[in-house]
């Protein structure tokens, strides 16, 4: 936290002598505080250890961050503020700072809203606390234990009065939360139910698909297009040193231009590219892919206006600050290179749209009238690869207990194209066996799929599947808990805003 803010909570430090002399003699090596977040399980991405319950209070203010069905949210300088003590575990157990204030500021603030809608969930229910349960809490914590791991008496007895009554008291009030958390997460699960998430992944299809892309567009088209407007297509050689920062890009520039160390040389030392391995060499490269490396997309017509064995001023990349080396004139592409055709027509792909969409949708209709007669034929004549998608499962919701097209699509592009269409997704899983489906448009290319046999079911994964759904059951539940919890009308958040206002300082009157 700013040490200059006297808007937030201040902590009493980690090391403070005054705290080590009250502990000095004491048997225990957990804080008092420890068994407190043993009791009660926070849901949020890291479970919480909670801090000595004894603190100093300071004369800072108590913060509202929002509203639970009426109750606040409320951060105070108090050994039984709930809010405080989550922020102050996460204060000393990640030495908060400006980088990470804000995350644990908000870690605290939603495992405090956790905690008070299970406590009122837990007064609707009427659930009481007896002191054989409180007892019972601090013995199984481990907080008092021996070598051995037992109950140590004497250890108990060290502690204070004013520190065991503290924690008989906050155990009072957490442990109606833990036990409403456990009766929802404590659902079993019924062998009907079991049987019926079993009997999802039972009758598997697989399927056959073929891609048209970019790549089917004639290359005569595509050398007619660059030809038009030649200049994102111009190639140049570069070499490349990346760094961090523009002042150290200006001084590695420096340093080269004195005579103080060779381009090679920086690149080896500095460098932190994927060219570094290749002394900095980039290659051949197009104007319009130099732009999409570059924040500024103008920066790469001055790289390519460099002459031939210059050093370029730094140019701020998506990968850091960049010093080119021309290793060649810029010159017009050579439409006679495979490769470079078919970078033009991932150009066109990205950059015009219509213009390769429409030609692919008229391809892919061609090839489609091929494939209804003889699927594998029309493949090998259009020059085609056939994809395979093994054994799946009708996977509509994206279940992570159905063993889908997912998981099963090595090339991914069936598997995209039926989870943003669930129309299309049924039609695969409904359609008779060898039925070739009409052409789909999957983003920037269209597909031609046909279901076919299933292949060997992954007894294997059916088995996990199997034996995972009832392990996981607590967690869907705590999930649907938290879910619901974050989303109910009942939960005013105003972190973010006060936040910035009350810790930060900024925008406050």
């Amino acid at each position: 936290m700013p040490s200059d803010n006297e808007k937030g909570i201040a902590f009493p430090e980690k090391g403070n002598k005054n705290h080590q002399k009250e502990h000095k003699d004491k048997k225990h090596g957990k804080s008092i505080g420890w068994i407190i977040g043993v009791i009660v399980l926070i849901l949020i991405s890291v479970t919480f250890i909670l801090p000595t319950t004894i603190f100093s209070t300071t004369s800072a203010q108590t913060i509202e961050f929002g509203k639970y069905n009426g109750e606040k949210i409320e951060l105070a300088p108090s050994y039984d503020n709930y809010f405080y003590n989550q922020l102050y575990t996460l204060a000393q157990t990640y030495q908060m700072n400006p980088q990470n204030e804000m995350q644990l500021y908000s870690q605290a603030f939603y495992a405090t809203v956790l905690e008070t809608a299970l406590s009122q969930m837990a007064a609707q229910a009427g659930i009481s606390v007896t002191d054989q349960m409180i007892s019972t809490a601090i013995v199984k914590s481990g907080t008092f234990a021996d070598e051995n791991g037992n109950f140590d008496m004497e250890a108990y007895n060290a502690a204070s009065a004013m520190e065991k009554e503290s924690m008989k008291n906050q155990l009072r009030d957490m442990i109606p939360a833990q036990v409403v958390y456990q009766d929802i997460t404590s659902v079993k699960t019924s062998d009907s139910e079991l049987e019926f998430v079993s009997a999802l992944n039972d009758a598997p299809r697989s399927f056959e698909y073929i891609i048209i892309d970019y790549d089917s567009y004639p290359d005569a088209d595509a050398a007619a297009y660059a030809e038009a407007d030649h200049a994102p297509f111009t190639t140049m050689n570069l070499s490349v040193i990346t760094v961090a920062t523009e002042d150290e890009a200006n001084t590695i520039l420096a340093s080269i231009q004195n005579g103080e160390t060779t381009f090679e040389e920086a690149v080896a030392a500095s460098s932190t590219d994927t060219y570094k391995d290749e002394n900095g060499s980039m290659g051949s490269v197009m104007l319009n892919s130099l732009q999409n490396m570059l924040v500024n997309a103008e920066d790469a017509t001055a790289v390519f206006g460099t002459a031939a064995g210059s050093l370029t001023a730094p140019v701020q990349g998506y990968a850091g600050w960049m010093i080119f080396r021309a290793d060649s004139a810029s010159a017009p592409a050579d439409l006679t290179d495979a490769e470079v055709l078919s970078e033009v027509k991932r150009y066109i792909s990205l950059n015009d749209e219509e213009t390769m969409m429409t030609y692919l949708d008229a391809e892919a209709q061609r090839i489609y009238g091929e494939a209804a007669a003889d699927f594998t034929a029309a493949a090998e004549s259009n020059g085609l690869p056939v994809n395979e998608v093994a054994a799946s499962s009708y996977n509509p919701s994206y279940s992570s207990f159905i063993l889908g097209l997912i998981y099963n699509d090595p090339e991914g592009i069936l598997a995209s194209a039926a989870s943003a269409d669930t129309d299309y997704q049924k039609t695969l899983f409904t359609a008779e066996e060898n039925t070739v489906l009409e052409p789909v448009d999957a983003g920037n290319c269209y597909i031609i799929a046909r279901p076919v046999a299933a292949g060997t079911t992954n007894d294997l994964y059916a088995s996990y599947i199997d034996s995972l759904y009832p392990a996981y059951i607590p967690e869907i539940s705590a999930q649907d808990l938290q879910t619901g919890i974050f989303s109910s009308e009942g939960f005013e958040n105003n972190f973010f805003q006060v936040f910035l206002e009350r810790i930060m300082g900024v925008g406050a009157n």
